[in-house]
């Protein structure tokens, strides 16, 4: 019993049908194809990075590094201290100053020399006694003395003995060629140099981060993750929208864009009349004579199949068996029972069945009378849709004659356990008893069961068959 939506016509118009399935196809193969874009690649490349646990942990220590307690910090205050300490200060003092130089140019000179040997002499006890004596006035030994005393009082000598009895020189001693000095020219020279320079300035620059690759990284993935395809993609690629894409497969179809029929998909002719007995013939009680191919025509993407008043003589099965007949009416038939057969599926077309008083239809198939499934027909000025289980076992529903006047997408949809039978995906009837279990082939047929008056054309734009992925 057809559904009151159907009687009613409240069912979705083929043309929106049509559309959205193109619009969803066009988008999942779109999505399919994004999949396997370089921009995704590289999104997904720069995700993987900027997301990972190394490269979180390497921004956070660049980004928390801080000049103050660093290596170069410590070494840079050790040289400033260095720098200010007295005893460093004072030596760079003494090294730059006269003082140490005239003491030097002194040092170790004859002149010393000379005052010192005298200085021994007139301090000695023998020569104190000879200064006692009368002898010594006017002596070689007062003339010593004289020199002595004309020495000792001069400001050269003076200053040299200063200077080396002073702490300055001896802070010089001290400082001279010692680690400390050595340390302190060490560190002069290294805050100086460029390594330490670029170190430095490195350290101190708050925007450091922003200079390395890592940064380009995240603001490549940051743009990235903003880009509309991008969003698109994440939000439809797990969605439930594609599913019924993504869970059938495409086994065969035809769209009928040349100008003549496809042999390697199609016989003109019953599967059995042209396996066996290499002519046509028609069944039942039927007014037409099957022609081989005279009766159809491709254009614009069309198949017609042409019942037409035509008188020709032709073959008919009767329960006796074959008999040569004059028929009044030609008619076309088209069948993939040498090229395709399949179990199980979606079967599909888009089909305007045109008169409904005529007898056309779009049905199924195997190697036996039945099963034999109309997906569509027409029928007494009705559109049908039944299941032959056997002879005797008939389903049916029918959905009224309107429907043959305009294209419907009609379907069967067949599992191990159902057969569902649809109009612009509204079911019109479901079997679950003596559901088929052979593959079947596909046929579009023309024909009349009563005459009528005209030429009547049946009117295929496309089939589709689909089995589930595995």
């Amino acid at each position: 019993m057809a559904s009151l939506r159907l009687l009613l016509g409240l069912i979705p118009s083929t043309l929106k049908i049509e559309q959205a399935e193109k619009a969803l196809t066009a988008e999942f193969e779109k999505l399919n194809a994004f999949a396997a874009s370089e921009t995704l690649k590289k999104f997904t490349g720069l995700k993987e990075l900027v997301t990972s646990s190394d490269f979180i942990t390497g921004k956070k220590e660049i980004e928390s590094l801080k000049y103050k307690g660093s290596e170069e910090y410590a070494k840079e205050k050790e040289f400033l201290s260095l720098s200010k300490a007295k005893d460093i200060v004072m030596y760079f003092r003494t090294i730059a100053g006269s003082a140490l130089k005239k003491f030097r140019e002194l040092d170790g000179s004859s002149k010393i020399a000379s005052y010192e040997e005298l200085e021994k002499l007139v301090t000695s006890l023998e020569f104190r006694e000879k200064a006692k004596t009368k002898e010594f006035k006017g002596s070689e030994d007062e003339k010593k003395l004289l020199e002595y005393k004309r020495l000792k009082s001069g400001s050269e000598i003076k200053e040299y003995y200063a200077f080396k009895k002073s702490k300055e020189y001896s802070n010089f001693l001290n400082i001279d060629g010692s680690a400390r000095l050595g340390r302190y020219n060490e560190l002069k020279d290294y805050v100086a140099s460029k390594e330490f320079l670029e170190k430095k300035a490195y350290l101190l620059d708050k925007k450091r981060f922003e200079k390395t690759d890592m940064f380009k990284s995240l603001q490549e993935y940051g743009k990235l993750a903003k880009n509309e395809d991008i969003i698109w993609y994440f939000k439809v690629k797990d969605s439930d929208k594609f599913d019924f894409l993504k869970t059938r497969e495409l086994t065969f179809s035809d769209e009928f864009e040349g100008t003549s029929l496809d042999t390697s998909k199609w016989i003109t002719n019953y599967y059995w009349g042209d396996k066996l007995l290499k002519d046509n013939y028609t069944a039942g009680n039927d007014l037409q004579a099957y022609t081989s191919g005279e009766n159809l025509e491709i254009r614009n993407s069309l198949l017609k199949i042409i019942t037409k008043p035509q008188k020709k003589q032709g073959k008919a099965w009767t329960p006796g068996g074959f008999v040569v007949k004059e028929f009044n009416f030609t008619s076309g038939i088209v069948n993939t029972g040498a090229a395709f057969r399949q179990k199980y599926g979606i079967f599909s077309a888009k089909v305007k069945l045109g008169n409904p008083a005529a007898k056309t239809a779009f049905w199924m198939l195997s190697d036996k009378v039945t099963p034999h499934i109309d997906v569509c027909r027409t029928e007494n000025g009705k559109v049908v849709s039944d299941f032959f289980a056997s002879p005797e076992k008939r389903t049916r529903a029918a959905i009224g004659g309107k429907y043959a006047n305009d294209f419907y997408i009609y379907t069967l949809e067949w599992t191990p356990d159902r057969l569902v039978w649809k109009i612009n995906g509204t079911d019109i009837l479901t079997q679950t008893a003596d559901v088929p279990q052979e593959p079947m082939y596909i046929l579009f047929s023309g024909g009349l069961d009563k005459p009528v008056n005209s030429m009547t054309t049946m009117e295929i734009d496309w089939v589709r068959v689909y089995q589930p992925k595995q």
